[in-house]
């Protein structure tokens, strides 16, 4: 075999963690040079490194390269005893020389210990309390531990799921521990107790681990709960003469809620605990203390709001008015009679109207029942009435009619009468008169008679009505009237059955003589 090689050391000894060095020495006995590369077999490729892996020796020549050997401090890196193999190969013929070593692995102790809850809590009802704990073998080797637990005051007990463990390399395991307070008062304030969970390796005594926890016991009554139920229950009766009263709307409502134009509806409401109320649309504010209903007339159909508050807070509540559309006024009719009138006499003003809430007579500007049809009055002089009807949505129409007033005239007719106010035609009829403080008279069908008094034999033809004027010295006039009827005469057949003309009867007046008609 031309590649020989051997070791400074065939046994290493190596802390996890640390380092040793492998002195490896290579001879080439062959005739020529060759390439050698150094290898190392049976151990963790990551723990090894050679700076030199490989390199060229010359016939007879020795090399002597470092070999590097580094275990990881984990518990990976277990103590004991690993053996393995230095190969020496040549790169030319495939050749090798092999070495055998050891390397020992120290051991080395490394322990954990968790609690979980720190902080446990225990109570009159429920006397213990589990926290989970947890021990870590972080080491390179076995352990079997034992478990403690204490508190100083040695005033709770304690008590393990097991109290020993066996633990391989880089092992954890969890188990619980029961702790309880040994007393636990009706009457007392919550005290909290420390206590210490301990480990400790059987083979090697000074190998521990330890953690602290705490236990929090709670009596049935605690003398702050007492003053805190004092509190609450004076903070209650404070809080029931003097909590807050939310604000309440118990009713609002539109009477009617539908209405027609023109007229009003009532809005009523109740509210409880209001500083104010508002209406909306109008923007409305009023006293809650002395207002409960208030009147509107809406012109179309509105949907009210009534806000109420107070500084808790603040509540609505809505109302629908329905407005239907007022039928139209109208006048029928609108008279003044007479429409010519001395001064001093009434007139009668009639009128008729339809769909009228308000019905006004300008003059006098009074405003008169609308189911009133008539009223007289006195005008001074020539007057123009106007009648103005209204409806409920508000819609007017008017009309008007005129009287003439005259001044009275100073002729006075003391009389004017016909004798007769029935004859047969061919009869005559004597027309009377008497008249004071005229400068003249006048009658129609006739002419100018005497102003003063006098009679006039007529023969009308004919149904006539005679009209007497008589003017004063200013020339206004006051006139009177009288009508005769004329018949026809009879016929001959109406003289045959009369057979004979009936006696004169006593005081009778004979027929008057024929006259010629006066003027």
């Amino acid at each position: 075999m031309a590649i020989k090689v051997a070791l400074a050391e065939e046994e290493v000894n190596v802390e996890p963690g640390g380092s040793a060095q492998v002195m490896a020495i290579i001879h080439n006995a062959g005739d020529r040079a060759d390439h050698v590369a150094l290898e190392v077999e049976g151990l963790d490729t990551e723990w090894c490194a050679i700076p030199i892996p490989s390199f060229t020796l010359e016939p007879g020549d020795e090399a002597r390269e470092r070999i590097l050997i580094r275990p990881p401090r984990s518990s990976e890196s277990r103590a004991g005893t690993y053996p393995f193999l230095v190969r020496a190969r040549s790169l030319e013929n495939g050749e090798a020389g092999v070495v055998q070593a050891s390397l020992s692995i120290q051991p080395y102790n490394l322990l954990t210990l968790e609690i979980d809850p720190k902080h446990g809590t225990t109570s009159f009802w429920n006397k213990q309390t589990v926290y989970d704990v947890t021990v870590s073998n972080l080491g390179n080797t076995e352990l079997n531990l034992q478990m403690f637990a204490s508190d100083l005051e040695e005033a709770c007990s304690f008590e393990f799921e097991t109290e020993r463990l066996k633990l391989a390399p880089g092992e954890a395991k969890t188990i619980w521990l029961q702790a309880k307070p040994n007393q636990v008062p009706v009457l007392s304030s919550p005290r909290v107790f420390g206590f210490t969970v301990s480990t400790r390796a059987v083979e090697n005594p000074y190998l521990t681990a330890s953690t602290q926890g705490q236990l929090e016991r709670r009596a049935l009554i605690s003398p702050v709960a007492i003053w805190v139920a004092a509190l609450f229950l004076v903070a209650s009766l404070v809080w029931m003469f003097t909590r807050p009263h939310p604000v309440e709307i118990e009713e609002f409502k539109a009477e009617p809620a539908q209405i027609t134009a023109g007229e009003k509806t009532n809005l009523q409401w109740k509210v409880d605990n209001a500083d104010s109320i508002y209406i909306d649309p109008g923007g409305l504010r009023l006293d809650p203390q002395k207002a409960r209903a208030i009147d509107v007339q809406p012109t179309t159909s509105t949907e009210y709001t009534l806000t109420a508050e107070n500084r808790f807070g603040r509540l609505e509540k809505k109302v629908m008015v329905t407005v239907s559309n007022a039928p139209a006024p109208t006048i029928e009719a609108f008279t003044a009679e007479p429409a010519n009138v001395k001064r001093g006499d009434a007139v009668l003003l009639r009128w008729k109207v339809n769909n009228a809430t308000e019905v006004y007579v300008v003059p006098p500007g009074g405003k008169v029942d609308p189911a009133q049809s008539g009223m007289e009055h006195l005008p001074t002089r020539d007057t123009t009435y106007e009648l103005i009807v209204k409806n409920q949505a508000g819609q007017t129409v008017s009309k008007k009619v005129s009287v003439t007033v005259f001044e009275p005239s100073m002729a006075q007719i003391i009389a004017f009468t016909a004798d007769a106010a029935k004859i047969t035609r061919g009869e005559t009829v004597k027309l009377t008169w008497d008249v004071r403080n005229a400068s003249k008279v006048e009658i129609s069908g006739i002419g100018v008679v005497d102003s003063v008094s006098g009679e006039q034999i007529v023969q009308p033809a004919q149904t006539i009505n005679y009209r007497l004027t008589a003017t004063d010295a200013n020339g206004r006039t006051s006139t009177a009237t009288v009508s005769v009827r004329v018949d026809p005469p009879p016929t001959p057949s109406d003289s045959l059955e009369s057979n004979e003309t009936p006696p004169t009867q006593p005081g009778a007046m004979p027929n008057r003589p024929t006259e010629p008609p006066g003027g």
